[in-house]
């Protein structure tokens, strides 16, 4: 990296390999693969409440990079923008989003991304960013959406 500015190979920065953490009687276990992961599935799968687990993790050292943004968010266009080396997470994305913000997350490399979304249009994805809840033994983890 020269005078700050990113490799033009397309290196993607991963803020959190794994995010891991308990709360009762849940253990989360969370992999992620691209800098984008679009968490999909049905509404009442969990995504609401891993979204509010967070809420309180992103207070610890280990996990103060974690950005929130949901429908509650003021000025959400102009606060996601100050994000950098953030992981940021929009809960009801698909209401959230819009081309500015589109342009941002493919943009903006400093950042990872969470976002739980079910139209990926005008995203640069890959196949590695299409995940799901999986609830096994009171183990939440993210797997490959099939």
């Amino acid at each position: 990296m020269l005078g700050g500015v990113r490799s033009i190979k397309g290196e993607k920065q991963m803020i959190y390999k794994n995010i891991t953490f308990k709360a009762a009687p849940f253990s989360y276990d969370l992999t992620f693969d691209d800098r984008i992961t679009l968490v999909g599935g049905d509404s009442g799968t969990g995504k609401t409440v891993l979204y509010e687990m967070l809420e309180d993790i992103r207070l610890t050292d280990e996990y103060k990079a974690i950005k929130l943004f949901n429908y509650k968010s003021d000025d959400f266009l102009e606060a996601i923008k100050q994000c950098r080396d953030s992981f940021i997470v929009i809960d009801n994305a698909d209401c959230m989003i819009n081309d500015d913000v589109r342009r941002f997350i493919n943009f903006e490399l400093s950042n990872q991304y969470m976002l739980f979304l079910r139209n990926c249009d005008g995203l640069n994805v890959s196949y590695k960013s299409f995940k799901v809840l999986k609830f096994d033994n009171n183990r939440i983890t993210l797997e490959e959406e099939l």
